[in-house]
């Protein structure tokens, strides 16, 4: 009698721990990367009232009698399926799509999650919003990835150096029916007649100096008398420039230039004076040049009273160099120019190293062409170089490489997330906030990155869902109430004979 009653009330005490069960996973329905939990149910011992005997000669044997005292939890699992991924558009959210979990770190104290809502707190360090745990994975140094695994900590501010040019090339087309270049190129006069307007066409290179200043190149083009595109490297379009007033009479104030660097040279043909008046003075007819010690220049020319002069000098290499800053270009039959040409820029900045830069001009599809169109479309393809930028944003791809984005438009890698891998991820123990952490039976985590060391891969701007499904919820609901109400059945139909053997004695 006493054997069904605790029978049944094992039966009572153990469904209710399974709608426990039931009811924290419907609790948690909508919580980030939850993990569903199972109940698992065993038989409890059984009472032996006679043991089994082997069959005799002339007769079978006999089994053992034994009556069951009730059940018992066979376990309590966690059911690590695969959530679905829901799209956040947030770029600190990743979702991990595969086994792995992410490590976050309190102290010298690792813990595990699959919880990626992931923020950046004051320090810019990538944490856990429930409870501040730091994200762990490898950082990078001027782009070297580092040893060792540390806290992730993207450094707001951090600034970039310049990068001087030291390569550019130019590619395009130069238009095949442009009409013929009629004078001196090099006069601009003839450069502004209207019969030369389509006979020539100027492109702007932007180069920039070991301290990241920019300086614009102009490279000139026209068609010459022999059908053939004639090409120059303009010598002022890199020039350190210097602005003058004069006086009353600018005639007799000379513009004294400043001294330029160490093995370099101002040269007459590299200097240029303009007046806002429209008057220009481009050539020593209209002025005289003294190569200093200071450099200056003396005025030859009438001036108007108070006209602000701009002078511009290009310092040149004193030294001779085998440098080409003019030539032709040579295209075969179809357009294709047939040979490819390296020119060098190469002048003095103040304050900087000089920029050197081998300015590449391609033949093939890809770089300068000779075809017929409405005009000439020869401009830079690229160059190397780019000025200082600091950190203004970031992004994760689907291996964990958080890329930084910098105000001059470069981008560098900044860290690299961690993932953990566990022979039986099962056997975590759950801590709160999403966490886990190691136990005897799920083994020791196993470290890399993904789509390397492990075979995850992460999903910026989402996050992963529960897995908790719903409709199998409510239908482990159902089948765990019915087995509480037939065990409380038992309980009470026990205590229904217990009364009526207690009535006996009457």
């Amino acid at each position: 009698m006493l054997r069904s009653l605790f029978a049944g009330v094992s039966g009572l005490r153990n469904h209710q721990v399974r709608m426990d069960v039931i009811g924290n996973n419907i609790a948690n329905v909508n919580t980030v990367a939850f993990k569903a939990g199972r109940v698992t149910f065993k038989e409890g011992f059984a009472q032996l009232l006679q043991g089994a005997s082997r069959p005799p000669g002339d007769q079978g044997g006999i089994n053992p009698i034994q009556i069951g005292l009730g059940m018992q939890i066979g376990s309590i699992d966690q059911i690590f399926n695969q959530g679905n991924i829901e799209s956040t558009g947030l770029g600190t959210d990743l979702a991990i799509q595969g086994d792995s979990l992410f490590v976050v770190r309190k102290g010298n104290q690792s813990f595990y999650t699959r919880s990626g809502n992931f923020q950046v707190d004051a320090l810019g360090q990538l944490v856990s919003p429930t409870n501040g745990f730091v994200v762990q994975g490898r950082m990078y140094d001027n782009g070297i990835l580092q040893d060792g695994i540390q806290d992730i900590r993207l450094p707001f501010g951090q600034k970039v150096s310049a990068r001087p040019t030291s390569e550019a090339t130019l590619a395009g087309n130069l238009n095949a029916s442009a009409p013929i270049f009629q004078g001196d190129f090099n006069d601009p006069v003839d450069r502004a007649l209207p019969s030369n307007e389509r006979a020539w066409t100027e492109t702007q290179i932007a180069v920039y100096d070991s301290q990241g200043t920019k300086h614009d190149v102009k490279i000139q083009m026209w068609k010459t008398a022999a059908n053939e595109w004639q090409w120059q490297l303009d010598p002022m379009t890199s020039a350190t420039r210097q602005s003058f007033e004069t006086g009353a009479d600018p005639t007799t104030t000379p513009v004294v230039l400043g001294a330029p660097p160490a093995g370099y040279e101002i040269l007459p043909e590299n200097v240029r004076v303009t007046s806002p008046t429209g008057a220009s003075y481009e050539t020593p007819a209209a002025w005289s040049f003294s190569g200093g010690p200071p450099p200056q220049i003396d005025f030859t020319a009438a001036m108007p009273p108070d006209a602000a002069i701009e002078v511009s000098y290009f310092m040149s290499p004193t030294a001779a160099t085998p440098d080409v800053n003019s030539g032709t270009f040579t295209f075969d039959p179809t357009g294709i120019m047939t040979t490819d040409i390296t020119a060098a820029i190469d002048f003095a900045v103040p304050g900087a190293n000089p920029v050197q830069v081998e300015l590449k001009l391609n033949g093939g599809v890809n770089g300068l062409t000779q075809f017929a169109s409405t005009a000439s479309t020869a401009v830079l393809r690229d160059q190397d170089g780019y000025t200082a930028g600091s950190l203004q944003n970031f992004s994760i791809d689907r291996f964990g490489l958080i890329t930084g984005f910098f105000t001059n438009g470069t981008t560098s890698p900044l860290g690299k997330i961690v993932l953990a891998d566990f022979n039986n991820p099962a056997g975590l123990l759950r801590v709160g906030d999403n966490m886990y952490q190691e136990s005897a039976n799920s083994g020791s985590a196993v470290l890399g990155f993904a789509l390397e060391g492990s075979q995850s891969q992460l999903t910026s701007g989402a996050l992963e869902m529960s897995n908790v499904d719903l409709a199998q919820e409510f239908t482990s609901m159902i089948v765990a109430q019915r087995g509480f109400q037939a065990n409380g059945k038992v309980v009470s139909t026990a205590d229904e004979m217990l009364q009526e053997l207690m009535s006996i004695k009457r």
